[in-house]
């Protein structure tokens, strides 16, 4: 008698009763494939607020060539021009994008910052058009003025106009192969709503 209360134990009892001829393999059920982030013709991640930062940042997830990082939206100027400084670390998986409300060749810095720190400029639509490797600076030095400070720091220039900067722990530009050109799919209309 099969008791319905259970039938998977019923179907395995029967699975096992089963008599298996002589010099058959029997193989196990081959598990399935771990769930992947969506290619990007599926389009990006939707837009979701998983929390906020301890800089009160609002977080989303980002898929950058198959890999999900959580970042923190830099959608303002005070937001912005604080970037990743004070910084003294940035986890993997982590990173910070910073939308801008228009469309320009940008500039960027490594003011205050006490960390390296891989960058991709995209366009309008996501699209790479720079890339770098920013490597920390030297602190600003005891009696030395902020402008001082600021002339001797390097430019890293979005080459072609963009809209978004997405700041990412070093070395995972090389690590995720990111080339000029490629895209990284974001939920544009929603972060585009944000930026001020």
């Amino acid at each position: 008698m099969i008791d319905r209360r259970a039938p998977a134990f019923a179907i395995l009892a029967l699975l096992l009763a089963t008599p298996v001829p002589a010099g058959v393999a029997v193989e196990p059920p081959t598990p399935p494939p771990a769930p992947t982030l969506p290619e990007a013709a599926d389009g990006p991640i939707p837009f979701q607020i998983l929390r906020r930062s301890p800089a009160n940042l609002p977080v989303i997830p980002v898929a950058v060539a198959g890999h999900r990082f959580e970042v923190e939206v830099a959608a303002d100027d005070a937001s912005r021009r604080r970037g990743l400084g004070g910084r003294n670390r940035l986890l993997k998986g982590t990173g910070m994008l910073f939308v801008h409300p228009d469309v320009s060749v940008r500039s960027y810095w490594m003011f205050d910052c006490l960390i390296d720190i891989d960058t991709a400029f995209l366009d309008r639509n996501g699209r790479i058009v720079a890339l770098h490797r920013m490597k920390r600076e030297a602190p600003r030095r005891a009696k030395e003025y902020r402008d001082m400070y600021e002339r001797r720091l390097k430019r890293y220039s979005s080459r072609r106009p963009a809209k978004y900067a997405l700041e990412i722990p070093p070395g995972e530009l090389t690590r995720l192969g990111l080339k000029v050109g490629q895209v990284i799919e974001l939920p544009r209309e929603s972060l585009d709503a944000l930026a001020r």
